[in-house]
């Protein structure tokens, strides 16, 4: 179908259904006999909920296919996706990494999600509860760039994964194990991974098998209460041929500046260091300028203070506007807004917008001087 009678066939469905496709009109009776199904994600299924350490447990899910069920699509491992469930009757949104690999999809069927319960959480320890066998999901497509760089002068590689930040580098790792030609003569894999303690290590007998079967594959444990977190130290006693590898890093926000200062002043260049955040991504600005935020379309205006170092959507809800926003992180993008003008920061990419009129994530935002939204 082109974009033409795609158009016209969308034309039509609104003018008999108030609805932009007749599958999202009839969504409420398909729902009777497919349970979760709708028309802007994907159906899973739960087939099993496995404890990993006392605040830590995997959902392992069968995305479904059928006549009612659009095919979910293939992965990198690395990547994640938003999970959605219904609490209270309204539909919940949360960001997890895919902590199995595309492999094992491709064997299986299935992908798990590991999830760290966090403290005083509303949906991560909500979840464990109330999820059972059988229970339905919905899922996104997968998302993300934090996967493999398949260039030849990136077979060396460093992981270092702090806490749950394991969950990207236990797929990528169980797919190079399930996919032998991947794992080249010349590939060779290192990871650095901190655990608060030398009890709470989730994957540990899983991660010392593979290193046990892949001479390719190296894997350090860290524990955090006695050497503390990265350092210059660790790597020159653990990794001495760092300098040679391309660095992956994923954990919590702290960790991941750390590891990043770390290996800036030890010489790896900016290029060579890949960093997912597991939580929101620091401010990390100088010298924030004062400004007016006009939000339009509620003809709000907030004055910002120097050196006031909120986002755009704390400042929102502060005005008691409520733009839509999901994860908080940046990387669900339900909180994308049109600015019309003026400058912003971007917290996971550390740059400056222009002055002109584009979209931006406004929990990663936060304003330099004058800004106009279209909120």
């Amino acid at each position: 179908m082109n974009a033409l009678s795609q158009k016209s066939w969308a034309w039509f469905s609104q003018a008999l259904t108030q609805h932009s496709s007749f599958s999202a009109y009839f969504q409420p009776l398909i729902q009777i006999v497919a349970p979760q199904w709708t028309t802007d994600a994907y159906r899973a299924s739960v087939v099993d909920i496995r404890d990993e350490l006392s605040d830590m447990y995997t959902l392992v899910l069968a995305p479904q296919a059928g006549w009612l069920d659009k095919e979910w699509p293939n992965f990198k491992a690395g990547q994640y996706i938003e999970l959605m469930v219904e609490k209270n009757g309204a539909r919940v949104l949360r960001c997890f990494s895919i902590s199995s690999s595309p492999a094992h999809y491709a064997r299986t069927g299935l992908i798990e999600l590991s999830i760290r319960q966090q403290y005083k959480g509303k949906m991560t320890p909500w979840m464990r509860q109330q999820l059972q066998l059988g229970s339905f999901v919905n899922i996104s497509a997968p998302q993300g760039d934090f996967t493999l760089l398949a260039s030849a002068d990136a077979n060396k590689k460093l992981f270092i994964a702090g806490g749950s930040g394991i969950t990207p580098f236990r797929s990528m790792l169980q797919q190079q194990a399930l996919n032998p030609s991947s794992l080249q003569t010349d590939q060779n894999i290192h990871l650095l991974y901190y655990s608060r303690n030398d009890k709470e290590i989730a994957f540990k007998h899983e991660l010392a098998s593979l290193q046990e079967q892949h001479p390719g594959i190296t894997i350090t444990f860290i524990d955090s209460s006695v050497e503390g977190f990265v350092s210059a130290d660790h790597l020159l006693k653990y990794c001495a041929d760092f300098h040679q590898r391309t660095a992956y890093v994923c954990g919590p926000s702290p960790m991941i500046q750390q590891a990043r200062k770390v290996l800036s002043e030890l010489g790896l260049s900016s290029d060579k260091v890949h960093f997912e955040y597991f939580g929101a991504a620091p401010i990390e600005i100088e010298n924030t300028q004062q400004g007016v935020v006009h939000f339009a379309a509620s003809q709000q205006v907030l004055v910002t203070e120097k050196d006031n170092t909120q986002t755009l959507l704390e400042h929102a809800e502060a005005q008691g506007l409520s733009p839509v926003s999901g994860c908080r992180i940046g990387v669900c993008h339900q909180c994308i807004c049109k600015k019309k003008s003026g400058v912003v920061f971007n917290t996971r990419t550390q740059k400056f917008s222009d002055t002109g009129s584009e979209e931006i994530q406004l929990c990663i935002s936060v304003a330099q001087g004058d800004v106009v939204l279209d909120i």
